[in-house]
């Protein structure tokens, strides 16, 4: 058994589990040990009803529970918590900071600018200021609020704004193309957008005008567009005239009434549009947040992320504990790879989080920082987006700041929160995950729905309920939301969520994610569906006859690469420059930068199965090395090819 890069020290501090196990213990007779996770996890899927009813208890939930907690329904998710329950988001995330106005709630820094500071008070101000606003442009109960905006604290504001009147929220950031914001947006209707003519990254200006008018011209629900000033930090034109801050009246709703709408990479053709519940989303966090993660009020979060990506949604409920949002715009490399370490660092960040790729590059850059900066409040780094590698805990530990917490957190847009993630009484191993989240019966079962053994590799899956599955999708009549995560091993009579991605136990009794079980693209920690690739080859049909996307596990630095194939009557020449460059800079405009392939290889066709569907996962198995047994199910010349170019990539990108 290898030994542990990090153990807890209760002397050193006591975290918020060890209360809440003594409480379970008190109030349910229990016996748990304060250093005893797999006890409490076991004790939470086994006694879900009194988990969740405790845990509102424990994290000071403002709101009325009612007399049920969890209540079965016939379609997916096949059941609502607290059905009865009311609560306001809003009053939740900040109730905080009415208590402690003076004390800052969001501290915000775009690339090697100035920091803003929002207070407390001035946050609640500008939430006041910003409802009274959307209601006097029309918006009210159960419209669509949307933002196209960089991870400005202004985001912040229009949630909580929005929220309380009973608005549902879509978002994304900036380095989303034209023809993805508006396949999301379009829909879900919104009534008003709120963004800006364009944003910064590095030393670049990027202009979005254009992605702003179209639109206004293919979205037909949309009534006002509201601009952002960012270099002023202002909104243009007359939205805020004549108002001014009130005090908030906090409008307590159903406990499942829609919060916000995300949206899946649409890997298999229109993206799915989840509509999660405030109440199922506020628990969740707070789960995560102060049981797992340990944060506390007056500790201080950041997470690198755009609202493109859930973990800005997760990142915001840092208020709803009392920790303040640290948040970052730009490039997280410019103008140097320690730029988001030292604007954490300058504000005494107690928790950064970031994404698998940020760290490595990092690594790659040769950043070293233990020696240079002043980390002493950080207690941990969480990472996720990406599988991070072993030699990817070595350099946190040995150049960033030994003996801090380091764990993965895995999940999706689709429950907005996490399955697997680390927790503050289990020890931290290079390359794993310490186990399953509270509340959430995670287990590996094989194809044939059978619970795998030992070390063994198997699908993801979760059996029962919890509070941040999606209430619904828009536009499904419970059909799609079934056949996306129930449909797999119904033929075996399970109903049980399959997540799609493939893991593993260690002998250190943690987790291991070997990847994604299916074709999604995850390149550079951001996950899109392959057809939005395909989607921009069009102007190029003439010169391809086919394309496969697909991604490739680099054997050095374990990160996913995208890896397009172009099948081209000539392929021998390989793929022209021009074509190369005309690809990269439609993908790059239309679906965003880190969605751009590493790879664009000329083959002579693509795999296909024998109903002519394009073979990804067959593809991207023989880039993995897998022999394919079945070979002339899809040419054994063509497969053949592509093992030579397995061969090729991995010796090109050997450690």
């Amino acid at each position: 058994m290898s030994d542990p890069l990090w153990t807890p020290n209760f002397n050193h501090h006591t975290p918020l589990i060890c209360d809440f196990i003594d409480l379970v213990n008190v109030r349910y007779g229990q016996s748990i040990a304060r250093d005893d996770f797999q006890a409490l996890h076991a004790w939470s899927v086994d006694q879900k009803a009194e988990f969740w009813d405790l845990l509102w208890d424990f994290c000071g939930v403002e709101g009325d529970k009612g007399a049920r907690i969890i209540a079965p329904i016939d379609d997916p998710p096949f059941a609502r918590f607290f059905p009865d329950g009311k609560l306001s988001y809003a009053e939740n995330m900040l109730s905080y900071w009415i208590d402690h106005p003076e004390e800052p709630a969001i501290i915000h820094r775009h690339q090697g600018g100035d920091d803003r500071i929002l207070t407390g008070q001035t946050l609640c101000d500008a939430v006041s200021v910003c409802e009274q606003a959307l209601r006097r442009a029309g918006i009210g109960k159960g419209d669509v609020v949307s933002l196209y905006l960089p991870n400005i604290p202004e985001t912040d504001i229009i949630l909580l704004a929005a929220s309380n009147i009973g608005a549902i929220l879509c978002t994304a950031g900036m380095e989303m193309g034209t023809d993805d914001v508006i396949g999301r947006f379009g829909a879900a209707a919104p009534k008003i957008l709120f963004t800006a003519q364009g944003y910064s990254y590095g030393d670049k200006w990027i202009d979005r005008s254009a992605t702003i008018t179209a639109m206004e011209e293919r979205i037909p629900s949309l009534e006002r567009v509201v601009y952002f000033d960012l270099q002023n930090h202002g909104i243009e034109g007359d939205f805020l005239d004549g108002l001014a801050p009130k005090p908030l009246t906090f409008t307590r709703h159903d406990f499942n009434h829609p919060l916000y709408i995300l949206f899946s990479s649409g890997s298999t053709g229109v993206p799915k549009c989840f509509v999660h519940g405030s109440g199922g989303i506020l628990l969740k966090h707070l789960c995560e947040y102060q049981l797992h993660a340990d944060v506390q009020a007056g500790d201080r979060s950041f997470f690198h992320a755009t609202p493109s990506w859930m973990m800005w949604n997760w990142a915001a409920s840092s208020l709803a504990v009392g920790a303040v949002n640290l948040k970052y715009t730009g490039n997280p490399f410019y103008p140097d790879a320690g730029a988001q370490l030292r604007f954490t660092a300058a504000h005494h960040c107690t928790h950064h989080g970031t994404a698998a790729p940020v760290i490595m590059g990092w690594r790659d850059q040769g950043l070293s920082v233990k020696d240079d900066l002043d980390l002493s409040d950080l207690r941990c780094v969480l990472y996720t987006g990406a599988v991070l590698p072993e030699q990817g805990f070595t350099y946190l530990d040995e150049h960033v700041k030994t003996g801090m917490q380091i764990f993965g957190i895995s999940g999706g847009t689709d429950i907005v929160g996490c399955f697997i993630y680390g927790n503050p009484i289990t020890p931290v191993y290079a390359g794993e995950i310490a186990g399953p989240t509270l509340g959430i019966d995670l287990q590996i079962w094989d194809d044939d729905g059978a619970p795998v053994g030992g070390e063994d590799a198997g699908e993801l899956v979760i059996v029962g309920e919890f509070p941040s599955m999606p209430l619904y999708f828009l536009g499904d009549d419970g059909t799609r939301y079934r056949d996306a995560y129930y449909d797999f091993y119904a033929d075996k009579g399970h109903q049980v969520w399959r997540h799609g991605d493939t893991v593993k136990r260690t002998h250190n009794g943690q987790i291991v994610i070997i990847g994604r079980s299916d074709g999604t693209l995850n390149q550079n920690g951001v996950r899109i569906g392959s057809i939005v690739i395909y989607n921009q080859l069009e102007p190029f049909k003439e010169r391809i006859t086919g394309a496969t996307a697909v991604d490739f596990t680099r054997p050095d630095t374990k990160q996913s690469i995208t890896v397009l194939f172009l099948a081209m009557p000539d392929y021998t020449q390989g793929v022209p420059e021009d074509l190369v460059k005309a690809i990269k800079s439609a993908i790059r405009n239309n679906v965003g930068p880190y969605s751009v392939p590493s790879e664009i290889i000329a083959a002579p066709d693509v795999l296909r199965t024998k109903n002519g569907k394009l073979a990804e996962v067959v593809t991207k198995k023989i880039l993995a090395g897998t022999h394919i047994p079945n070979a002339d199910l899809y040419g054994a010349d063509l497969v053949r090819f592509y093992e030579g170019i397995a061969t090729d990539l991995a010796a090109k990108y050997s450690a």
